[in-house]
């Protein structure tokens, strides 16, 4: 780690007072963060956030990804600055222990971890706000002896501070007013940009910022209109004000004016000291969804980890023939690393070795594109365990664009990070295994992870002359469809656009014929015939098959407008369906939640139903409890593109989830709490 004595820092204030020509406006932390950040090595736009519950909470800056309804002057220009700028994980992704924030924390606690997250989060900007925890036993000097010492490790890493005074707290008012004199102090001493929380409240309401007082009785804890919440302790969030950043909504919401100083404070950092922020060209939009000349994406889809680097046999390949070589030589536990570029393949690719890897050398899954050019299957495995397929595209293939050969036992397959795109009839696709030996060869925890199924359009009868209108109608399609499937798990991934010629295709996820503890969680499901199908109204005579699903969970997912099932269970056993959020309110079938066959056992419970209640047509044990029925259209970020997070935290929302062990986090791995909310984001405060 890189030492930067804080004497360094008060010489270059002192200098600056003394006379640095033309520097007499600006302020005085300007020279010294420059000094501070001039050595800084790490990555640009990491923005970490060390605090207490005030900033573990997701009220507080996650919602400035959002335009608001209202802002003052200037607000939305530095927003649209930071989201440019800033890493997008900066906005929900860091928040937890692991990253410096969590609820009832101190100082101390601070001073005890921080070198260890500096060391796995190396911060451009790191934001400082502790004390309320503090105020109970630690006394003012204390106090300012532990903040100074918190304050001088980051910038000790070689990270910008930003210092944030607590917010007045209603039974210690004197002492929050001392600890915030205290912050003041060493902002000034130690030359560090500050955010007065404190003071900002008491100049908005110098009179009523408590929301204890008699005149705020009979609002809900957060709710009530004023910036410190009927606790006494922390900020406020009345839905009303949620996405008000104007003057008048600044006075009423205590997170939103938090969030507003602080990317205010951020705002200057970049502009005075990061000396590329505010000045890179302006970058490129996400590419539209319905738009096919470019690989879609969306800043709030999931976005997957880079794989470690392999180890062992590393075969690099940069043409089609040199791919298939190395498909034939890999020895077991060896790396295929393809360079990039856009390889036609004029025949399956199979890989029937153990342990193999074959991903794209830049790990970027757009530079790597496997093209069928319209041939049946594109890459295929047999007889082979633990394989992983990362960080890549396949396209245009007519049948399967990954088939496994499921009947010669592959287990533990792994794809991730991939485009699957134009395949027309199973992205993934996993066949029938015959009786004998099932349970041996059955395709047991594999995982589909951090992929993007999506086709530039509907299915036309062209693109597969199996699919004809004696058949399937054109309507043979899916993204995911696995017979026998055991210990599954799919998650992370967006599907969009998977649709028969006539809207009646599979859609995304298809497990049936005996599958079993398999897990389906934290996708996002656009415009796709059917979102989530557990199961199969038919029930094959001969294979066996008694029963389709059991013990499998599909939860914490997004699905818009999948008009033939947003989630289906079909002939289940002990399944269930929690804290998705549908959204559908127009369906024409009334089918965002659709039950059939004997489904005993089956749980649907804490979900946000936008649309029509579930539908019921089985005449098993069905539990059925907990779920909003309400069009919520109105509510989500853009329901059109599918983004069902909530503006702002609605109350039948809001902490009205039960306590599930099977639901431990949300659609973007926040935690939830005791007291969690429904559907798949969890708003939190």
């Amino acid at each position: 780690m890189r030492l930067h004595s804080v004497g360094i820092i008060l010489l270059a204030a002192f200098l600056l007072q003394v006379g640095v020509a033309g520097a007499a406006e600006q302020p005085a932390w300007v020279p010294a963060m420059k000094k501070v950040h001039a050595d800084f090595k790490g990555k640009s736009g990491t923005f970490a956030h060390f605090g207490d519950s005030i900033t573990y909470s997701m009220a507080f800056w996650s919602s400035l990804q959002w335009k608001p309804a209202k802002a003052e002057d200037g607000f939305e220009e530095s927003r649209q600055k930071v989201l440019k700028y800033m890493l997008k994980d900066c906005w929900r992704g860091w928040k937890g222990p692991k990253y410096g924030n969590y609820s009832g924390k101190t100082v101390a606690w601070a001073n005890s971890n921080a070198d260890g997250w500096l060391a796995k989060l190396n911060p451009e900007v790191v934001l400082i706000m502790f004390g309320t925890n503090d105020l109970g036993g630690v006394s003012v000097e204390k106090y300012e002896e532990g903040l100074r010492k918190l304050v001088a490790r980051c910038l000790a890493n070689g990270s910008v501070v930003i210092l944030s005074t607590i917010p007045p707290r209603n039974g210690r008012e004197t002492k929050a007013a001392e600890y915030a004199k205290v912050a003041r102090k060493i902002a000034k001493e130690l030359n560090v940009p500050l955010s007065d929380f404190h003071a900002e409240s008491l100049k908005r309401r110098p009179d009523d910022w408590n929301g204890t007082a008699a005149k705020f009785k009979g609002y809900k804890t957060y709710e009530v209109p004023t910036l410190i919440a009927g606790d006494g302790v922390h900020p406020s969030n009345p839905a009303k004000w949620g996405r008000d950043f104007s003057a008048e909504g600044l006075r009423h919401n205590g997170f939103n004016l938090r969030s507003y100083l602080t990317l205010k404070a951020y705002v200057e950092v970049m502009d005075a000291v990061l000396s590329t922020a505010g000045k890179q060209p302006a970058a490129k939009k996400p590419a539209p969804i319905k738009k096919a000349s470019s690989v879609p994406d969306e800043s709030w889809w999931p976005k997957a980890p880079a794989l470690a680097a392999p180890k062992g046999q590393v075969i690099k390949v940069a043409s089609a023939g040199e791919l298939f070589d190395a498909a034939g030589k890999v020895r077991p536990g060896g790396t295929i690393s393809v360079a990039a570029g856009h390889y036609r393949l004029s025949r399956r690719l199979g890989i029937k070795t153990d342990r193999v890897t074959l991903r794209g050398a830049t790990g970027n899954r757009n530079d790597v594109i496997l093209d069928g050019g319209g041939i049946g299957e594109l890459v295929a495995f047999t007889a082979c365990s633990d394989v992983t397929v990362a960080d890549l595209t396949i396209q245009n293939v007519k049948w399967n664009g990954f088939k496994i050969d499921s009947e010669t036992g592959v287990q533990r397959l792994r794809i991730y990070n991939c485009v699957i795109r134009n395949v027309w009839q199973r992205g993934v696709k996993g066949v029938i295994v015959p009786e004998k030996d099932r349970r041996k060869l059955q395709p047991r925890d594999c995982r589909v992870e951090y992929c993007l199924f999506y086709n530039d359009r509907a299915k036309k009868y062209g693109d597969d002359e199996a699919d004809t209108a004696k058949n399937f109608g054109g309507n043979y399609i899916g993204a995911i469809d696995v017979m026998y499937a055991r210990g599954w798990t799919i998650s992370d991934n967006v599907f969009l656009r998977i649709q028969g010629r006539t809207r009646e295709g599979r859609g995304a996820i298809f497990l049936w014929h005996e599958i079993e503890d398999c897990a389906v969680e934290r996708n996002i499901i656009i415009d796709c015939d059917k979102g989530v199908s557990l199961g199969n109204s038919y029930m094959p005579k001969n294979r066996g098959v008694k029963l389709h699903a059991r013990r499998c969970i599909v939860r914490n997912n997004f699905i818009t407008r999948a008009p033939e099932a947003g989630v289906l269970a079909a002939h289940t056993s002990d399944c269930k369906i929690l804290n998705n959020t549908i959204h559908e309110p127009r369906s024409r079938m009334r089918r965002l939640v659709r039950i059939l066959g004997a489904s005993d056992g089956l749980m649907v419970a804490e979900n946000i139903l936008s649309g029509p209640p579930p539908r019921n047509e089985s005449g098993g044990k069905v539990t059925i409890e907990n779920n909003l029925v309400k069009n919520l259209t109105a509510a989500f970020v853009d329901p059109g593109a599918g983004n069902l997070h909530l503006k702002t935290p609605l109350a039948e929302v809001v902490d009205r989830a039960k306590t599930r062990p099977e639901v431990t986090d949300d659609i973007d791995r926040t935690k939830r709490g005791r007291k969690p909310d429904l559907g798949a984001d969890e708003v939190g405060r």
